[in-house]
């Protein structure tokens, strides 16, 4: 890593992202508090570890209202929930 360039951009740069289409969550980027960023065609179940507050769940085979989840639990214990928007 040459000198100036951050960490996360530095690993965002050299990111090879596996198929969208495995049951195993796939991490996109993780911190010293856990997994913040994953996607894959299963979400994560609940009470699973690892899964930092706020974490963003990408579910690539999902639908309106099933495409992204959040984790609004802790890291030793996820509550993968669906984000919904307000009709305006």
């Amino acid at each position: 890593m040459s000198a100036g360039r951050s960490n996360i951009a530095w690993h965002l740069d050299n990111m090879v992202p596996a198929p969208a289409g495995v049951a195993v969550p796939q991490n996109i980027f993780k911190s010293e508090d856990g997994i913040l960023l994953c996607y894959g065609i299963t979400r994560p179940v609940d009470e699973a570890t690892g899964y930092a507050p706020g974490c963003i769940f990408i579910h690539t085979d999902g639908t309106d209202g099933t495409a992204l989840y959040v984790n609004e639990s802790t890291v030793l214990s996820c509550d993968f929930n669906a984000i919904t928007v307000a009709a305006a």
